[in-house]
């Protein structure tokens, strides 16, 4: 375990859940990733096996350091719709270069 702070706010700013679905972990997050909720994200990742889908369709912001916490996951692929505020930002950075993105979980699923 990292000594990442978890207080009431950060609680508050990222809902993260984690299920498992035709061998894969899938990665749910709920509102901001920003400096302060980034490290929670990478804490969660880390601790999958194997491949991990990480939805964003319900994050209304994402910051450099989220797209940081993204880049030490080995088999990692997103889920973040076209018209996304968050797609945007992946596309801006270079990291759909890098790592596949998807419309749908499903889709992400099935790749």
């Amino acid at each position: 375990m990292s000594d990442v702070p978890r207080t009431p706010l950060t609680e508050r700013l990222l809902d993260l859940a984690v299920e498992y679905r035709s061998g894969a972990s899938v990665v749910r997050a709920t509102g901001e990733i920003d400096l302060c909720t980034a490290p929670r994200l990478a804490e969660t990742l880390a601790g999958q096996l194997g491949p991990v889908v990480l939805d964003l369709t319900r994050v209304a912001f994402l910051s450099a350091a989220g797209v940081q916490a993204m880049l030490d996951v080995r088999e990692l692929r997103v889920v973040a719709p076209r018209c996304s505020q968050v797609a945007r930002v992946l596309d801006l950075t270079g990291l759909t270069a890098i790592l596949p993105r998807y419309e749908t979980v499903p889709e992400a699923l099935s790749s």
